[in-house]
């Protein structure tokens, strides 16, 4: 798994509608930290149909999978 080491560094969320008939994404919004990226896309891992995925500033890309395990452990 990636290691964070700035979680105040600024971040993009983007949110994807997943599901057999849909691929479409929601423009991205930002956050000042990424912690706080972080906070949203928890909440929305637990949304049905959606997949979050994260850029940071650094342009470290964060998929939905990597979210679900760091959510996981934390």
């Amino acid at each position: 798994m990636v290691q964070i080491t700035n979680l105040d560094e600024p971040a993009d969320l983007t949110v994807w509608c997943v599901g057999p008939r849909s691929s479409k994404a929601v423009e991205p919004v930002a956050f000042s930290t990424l912690r706080a990226a972080l906070r949203e896309a928890r909440k929305v891992l637990k949304m049905p149909g959606l997949a979050p995925w994260i850029t940071t500033a650094d342009g470290l890309i964060l998929t939905p999978a990597w979210l679900a395990a760091y959510t996981a452990e934390t």
